[in-house]
């Protein structure tokens, strides 16, 4: 655990939230498109996103930042059942597919903390195989 401290920490500041995850067998993380895509048993199950002030994306402008928080790997189909159960998770507006809960969200903690029992749990919504 202490080698991903070292080498992501100081980007990604919200790392430590994930440290109940990151102690379990399983656990793997990789730089991806900006962001650190977090592993467990191999199956992507988030990806944490630290860019404050993004806000646009193809000259369309959002009400939040798009970039900053916690994407949510899954599929359309699960997002409805996710959502009832944790209504601030909200669809991500570039990667329509994904579920996001943004930083700025004011239960930002407590909403990682939920997904992160939901991914211990091997919830089947919550993640995708790589490839897939």
């Amino acid at each position: 655990m202490k080698d991903y401290f070292e080498k992501y920490g100081s980007k990604f500041s919200t790392l430590g939230l994930l440290e109940g995850l990151m102690e379990r067998e399983g656990f793997s993380c990789k730089a991806m498109f900006g962001g650190l895509a977090i592993y467990y048993d191999g199956k992507m199950v988030l990806v944490l996103m630290e860019s404050p002030g993004e806000r646009t994306y193809r000259k369309k402008r959002y009400p939040f930042e798009i970039w900053n928080g916690v994407l949510i790997p899954t599929f359309r189909e699960h997002q409805q059942s996710l959502i009832a159960e944790a209504p601030s998770f909200r669809s991500h507006p570039v990667l329509g597919k994904w579920l996001y809960i943004p930083m700025s969200e004011p239960e930002f903690e407590g909403l990682v903390e939920k997904l992160l029992s939901m991914i211990i749990r091997r919830d089947e919504r919550i993640g995708i195989w790589p490839g897939a």
